[in-house]
Order: C-alpha cells, then structure tokens, then sequence
C-alpha cells in the first residue's frame, strides 16, 4: 500500500507537469497525458505483480523460489519492453512520459520510508521494537540449534 501510494504520489505530481512540457513543446497535451497515467498505472500494476510474485516465492524451496522470481522479473520487463515499443510506433503517444512515469515505480520506492512514517501517523500504529539475537533466542529456546545451545550444568 505504501509503494502504490508513492506511485500514485509521484503521478499526480508529475502529470500537470507533463501537461505544461507538452503544451510549450508544441505535442499533443491530451496523449502525453494519456501516457502518463498509462505509464503511472502500468508502474501500479508492476507493483502489485512483484508483490504476489515474491509473496509465492517466499513459500517455495530457495531453488524454486529464484526461478519463480526471476520468471516474474524477466515478464515485467518483457511487457514494459512491448509497451514501449508500442509507445515507439503509435504517432502521438509519448514514449519519454510513459517511461518516466513508470520510473515513478523506483522514486517511490525510495520515498517508502517516508510515506510509511505517514501511514503510522495516519493510522495511529507503532513499528516493533527491535531485540538483539540473545533476547530472541531466550524468547524461542526450541528454535536455537543444538549445537549453539550452551550447556548448564545439569547437562554435564
């Protein structure tokens, strides 16, 4: 949610902008625009794409899962390769204003930490308190590993 934000974030704010580059620039307005937003949805379903890709791939055996990742990774950038390409052909659309708006995508992600500060604000929630390994490990005694237990001296 956080991600989809920025993305919606850097779009809005970027469309009036693309609007007025394109009126001084003598293009058409209406379909620089139009690829704008194309671009700021494409980048949302991107998103959302990466998301279930790595949410499925973080139940498979670690050999299965790079596969998964990788195929996931390999069709985003087959389809934004496919898009631009269209974008290249078709007269009118603006394949610079699609691009950069779907680089809305990685400038969001670097926005996360501050659009997360805001989500926490707005919805009145506290991040977890970080404890060191000790702290964990006495908490789950049964996930310590044998050979890392330390013996007491009931067991000597």
């Amino acid at each position: 949610m956080e991600l989809e934000t920025g993305i919606a974030f850097i779009g809005i704010i970027g469309l009036p902008v693309t609007g007025i580059i394109a009126f001084f620039s003598g293009t058409d307005v209406l379909l620089t625009c139009f690829s704008w937003i194309f671009g700021t949805l494409t980048a949302c379903v991107s998103a959302l794409d990466m998301y279930t890709v790595l949410d499925k791939a973080l139940d498979l055996p670690e050999k299965e899962a790079r596969k998964k990742i990788y195929f996931g990774y390999m069709k985003r950038y087959v389809i934004l390769g496919i898009l631009i390409a269209v974008f290249c052909i078709v007269p009118g659309l603006n394949p610079i204003a699609f691009f950069v708006s779907y680089m809305g995508l990685k400038i969001s992600a670097y926005l996360q930490p501050f659009t997360h500060k805001a989500y926490n604000a707005f919805f009145g929630e506290k991040d977890p308190e970080s404890i060191s390994q000790e702290e964990y490990d006495a908490l789950h005694p049964e996930l310590v590993p044998e050979n890392e237990r330390e013996k007491t001296k009931t067991e000597v």
